[in-house]
């Protein structure tokens, strides 16, 4: 079976596209099926919630702002050709590496690559929370919904970057203000 191929979207702000050593991507990856949200699932011992299956059908993670923000997704292939890329793993902060203080209903999905603070989903209110790396500090941001977090995420971290996708202030960090 053939693997997909990821898409790479590298975008200026402006709406030009460029490349280089200094240029911003965002990587998005094919959309999960029903069999393979299925198959993560079983991984998972636990169903994806609905918000975040309905993203995984319309992309397999994401890594947004090089890196700057990412969203885990249905990992299949380890190796280690330059060829592959694949997005992080739902299972690794779900049940591989889970952090000894996440709730177990808790269902984490994303994290910022500055200082490793992680997004979840609280299925008691429906809302996405960032919580520190280890998750002890459980409530530093919150949004209402996958939507919003994404939408305003995205809006915020543009303002890291200029118009020809270089980071303003790399002395400033890329996490939210608590």
């Amino acid at each position: 079976m053939r693997t997909p191929r990821r898409q790479v979207i590298c975008i200026a702000l402006d709406g030009g596209r460029h490349l280089g050593p200094h240029a911003w991507f965002h990587y998005t990856f094919p959309p999960l099926g029903a069999e393979s949200i299925d198959e993560l699932d079983e991984r998972l011992r636990r169903r994806v919630p609905d918000p975040y299956r309905d993203l995984l059908m319309k992309t397999n993670g994401l890594h947004l702002f090089s890196g700057a923000l990412s969203l885990y997704g249905l990992r299949r292939d380890y190796s280690r050709r330059l060829s592959i890329v694949e997005p992080f793993d739902l299972g690794d902060p779900n049940v591989h590496e889970r952090p000894r203080a996440a709730d177990p209903s808790w269902f984490i999905f994303a994290f910022y690559d500055a200082d490793g603070s992680a997004g979840y989903i609280d299925p008691s209110d429906g809302r996405v929370y960032r919580a520190n790396r280890n998750m002890t500090q459980p409530r530093l941001n919150q949004w209402l919904s996958v939507d919003a977090f994404l939408r305003d995420e995205v809006k915020r971290l543009t303002g890291h970057f200029d118009e020809r996708g270089r980071q303003l202030d790399p002395s400033r960090p890329t996490t939210p203000d608590i």
